[in-house]
Formats: structure tokens, sequence, C-alpha cells
């Protein structure tokens, strides 16, 4: 269980706070034990996340990424993505009925003193404390009608600068191409491509965008895989040229699933999750390509300099070389 979902379930026991009424959205969080405080047993679950989609289908709730209804209760867990917070807030404060009830809750890791400092903008009475190294924050006065319009408009999808590419605020690399991923880019357009490939972790599909935009491709099909649901759309929109382009919500580091292995698999995997310092998510997608490249296939990855995944890929791998080393990254080629 998660520190948030502790934190939530801990909050709704306390004698002191209102039992949690009415008609109720619940914003990216996970399921958990403080589902049985609600009054409102069917919720409205706005998800992103496809290993989250998951854990809430389990629990007989099917999530959904948008709606435009109104409600009485929001229950908004945070992220460390300042807009993305800020572009939440602007969009389902403008859907909470009169006299409606706000909750955020996020680890203090994330950017709890912003969050509050922006909820406390936003609405003039705001109620704090602390649980699980969570910050609670809980409102029912109504929000700034104007300032919630405002920040609604950074949910809309917006061009990288000095690119066509669009994305929208949560996705990995928002604000700008990844440094890792460009200097990962340089080579892959260098490269002959053909046959079938998967794009693992493809964000808003950058990495499949430069191999398919090269001279000498003959690209029979590319598979994009990616846990956020907002990046597969964004990446929808930047590849709409290509026919050859699928795309998959999943959850990578859990399988993926398809009938014949790749004949190339690129990827910047996310290389840790919280204070993971055993790299384990990164590894990860390192073995779930070695699982699904033909006998010769090619990985191409990119990653920290510090990262410590070279064991691992001489393990799983016929042959492995570094491709490039540059501004704090690696790129590796290895040979199935």
């Amino acid at each position: 269980m998660s520190i948030t979902t502790k934190a939530v379930d801990f909050y709704f026991q306390q004698e002191e706070i209102p039992s949690p009424s009415g008609k109720t959205l619940i914003i990216q969080g996970e399921p958990g034990p403080w589902l049985d405080h609600l009054e409102d047993k069917s919720p409205t679950v706005l998800c992103y996340r496809a290993d989250h989609d998951l854990k809430w289908k389990k629990r007989k709730l099917t999530p959904i990424q948008e709606t435009s209804e109104k409600f009485d209760l929001i229950i908004h867990f945070g992220t460390k993505f300042a807009n993305e917070n800020l572009s939440h807030l602007g969009v389902y404060s403008q859907q909470l009925n009169e006299g409606g009830r706000w909750i955020s809750v996020v680890p203090n890791r994330m950017g709890a003193s912003r969050l509050r400092k922006d909820l406390e903008k936003l609405f003039p009475e705001v109620e704090s404390s602390s649980k699980s190294k969570c910050r609670i924050l809980d409102t029912s006065s109504a929000a700034d009608a104007k300032l919630a319009r405002k920040w609604a408009s950074l949910a809309k999808p917006k061009t990288i600068t000095g690119t066509e590419l669009v994305t929208m605020p949560g996705i990995f690399s928002a604000e700008k191409l990844d440094t890792g991923s460009t200097l990962l880019a340089e080579i892959l357009k260098k490269e002959s491509w053909y046959g079938s490939g998967a794009d693992m972790g493809a964000a808003y599909g950058y990495l499949s965008s430069v191999v398919l935009g090269t001279p000498r491709q003959k690209v029979r099909e590319v598979l994009l895989y990616e846990l956020d649901y907002r990046a597969l759309e964004c990446a929808k929109q930047n590849l709409s040229a290509y026919d050859c382009a699928d795309y998959r919500w999943c959850d990578v580091t859990a399988g993926i699933a398809h009938e014949r292995n790749f004949d190339w698999i690129i990827m910047n995997p996310p290389f840790h999750e919280a204070q993971d310092q055993s790299f384990e998510l990164g590894k990860t997608f390192i073995r779930e390509a070695a699982r699904n490249l033909k006998p010769g296939g090619s990985l191409y990855l990119v990653a920290n300099l510090h990262l410590p995944y070279e064991e691992l890929i001489r393990d799983l791998f016929r042959s492995h070389r570094l491709l490039a080393e540059d501004k704090g990254f690696k790129c590796i080629h290895a040979r199935a």
C-alpha cells in the first residue's frame, strides 16, 4: 500500500474529520482501505497509469481518462509535476458543486509545500494535516473562478519548442526534449531500419518519430508501449503520418504481449521509482527487451552514466558496445 493511500485512510479515521460524502471523483489515486470510508461506493476514477488501471479494475471499478460531470467530493492525488497539479486544480475545481469538498494528498518529497501554496491561492480556506510523510489538504470553500480557468488552460496539449511534437503536463520530458533521448536520436538517425520494432516506454513518441523519419527505413511495424495514457495519445498525434505505428497502453514491467519477437527495440527506460536505489525498474525494461528480441535483434538504449546496466546486459545479450557518452548519458547497442 502506498504512503498516500495510508495517509488518506488514516485521515478519514479521525473523529474530527467530516465523513466523505456525495458523488465522488478520484484523480490519479490508487485503491486501498480508504475507499471503505466513502459514502459513494461507485466513485468516478480518473486514471492515466496502466498499472493503476488494473488495480482499479480488480476492485470492480473501471477508470476513465476524462469527465465533464459535476461532483460533491473530489479527492486529488498530487504528483511531482507542478504544472500537472495546477492543471488538475484548474479543470476539476470548476466541476465541484457549490458547497462541495476538495481534498488533495501528496507526499512531502513531491512538492507538498508548493501544492499547499497553490491550493491556498485557489481556495480562500484550506485545512492542512500530515500523515505517513504526506500532506493532506482539505477545503470546502469556493474556488477563484478566474484563476481556475487560467490553470485549466495548462491541460491543453502544446508543442515543444523547436519541434512539431505535442505533449502535456505530467508526461515525461514535457517541457523540452530529454537530453539522453536527443543523444540517442543522433545515433538512430544514422542507422537503417527494417522489419518489426518496439519503443518501450515511448512517452510521446520522440524516438519512434526519429526512426520513422530516417531516409533508409523499411519498417513494417513499430509498437509503442507506454504506461501513461496521455503520453500515448500525444504519440498518436505525433506519429499520425505513419500507418505502421501501433500503440499499447500497458506496464512494460508486467510483461508485454506480442505474437512475434522484434527485429529491434529502442528505449530510454525509467531507472527508479520513489527511493528505490536498486534500479530494478530500468533493469526490468532490459530483461523484457531481451525476452522479446529475435536472435540477432538489436537493442538501442540510453541511460544515465552512473546506472549499472552493463553486467545485466552482458548476461542477457550475445554482445554489446558503447555507442556514445556525453552530458551525463551513455548509449549502448546490444545484440540478442
